[in-house]
């Protein structure tokens, strides 16, 4: 794995430990909660696109 993809796994992981907290605090439905998990999707489709590349 190269390390991009190492960092990307991290930032990713951050992220959505991020959204977990949020919810828990705010609830699912929260526009904080959801900007966050579509930042997540984002970061998800980024990490899948790179990964077929490889």
């Amino acid at each position: 794995m190269m390390m991009r993809e190492n960092s990307l796994l991290s930032i990713i992981e951050k992220t959505r430990q991020e959204m977990i907290e949020l919810a828990h605090l705010y609830g699912y439905s929260n526009p904080n909660v959801v900007q966050c998990s579509q930042q997540l999707d984002q970061l998800l489709n980024t990490y899948d696109r790179k990964s077929v590349k490889h």
